[in-house]
């Protein structure tokens, strides 16, 4: 798996797709020698390559942030700034253990986006959207590498100028890398 990011001088929504687009078109020179192949949109709104089924990538964007993964396994990526946590989206979406996990941090804000985006990448990487019963998934702790059980899939996270959360969903726990590779747009 290969993860680029780059920072963002505005947060506008339309600014934020656009360079994501343009990082993912950047990683795929860069990594296939070829300029960015069609995109289409599953049922559920995950985007794919038609005619290379065989590589995989997922998007997010937020609040200055974009990031593209790309990967020969299907994998899902989400981030988020680190800020104040949505108490209705922690009652609706997390599991009473991640509740009191979250409740019971040093820093709830942060574990509440810790838990968020994992199981934000988590349905990106199957391909739902958020229609899954997300407080179904239960991660049992806030460690970068910790899962929630579902097989295949595996979960690394990074903390990204102690301001994003990015977390990384896959089905090889040794193929998330060490580095991300940052690109200026």
């Amino acid at each position: 798996m290969k993860l680029y990011a780059t920072y963002l001088s505005s947060a506008e929504k339309t600014t934020e797709h656009a360079t994501a687009h343009a990082l993912l078109a950047l990683a795929v020179q860069e990594q296939y020698q070829m300029p960015l192949p069609e995109i289409q949109t599953g049922a559920h709104g995950k985007p794919f390559f038609p005619a290379y089924p065989e590589l995989h990538f997922n998007l997010s964007h937020c609040q200055g942030l974009a990031v593209c993964g790309l990967d020969s396994h299907p994998l899902g990526i989400d981030a988020e700034p680190i800020r104040a946590l949505r108490p209705g989206v922690l009652r609706r979406a997390f599991s009473p253990e991640e509740r009191a996990l979250v409740e019971t941090a040093a820093y709830p804000d942060e574990a509440f986006f810790r838990l968020w985006t994992k199981k934000e990448s988590l349905v990106k990487a199957l391909g739902i959207g958020i229609s899954y019963p997300l407080h179904t998934v239960c991660f049992p702790d806030l460690r970068p590498e910790s899962g929630c059980g579902i097989a295949p899939w595996h979960f690394f996270q990074y903390v990204l100028q102690d301001h994003w959360i990015l977390s990384c969903c896959g089905q090889e726990p040794d193929r998330f890398p060490d580095t991300i590779l940052f690109r200026t747009i």
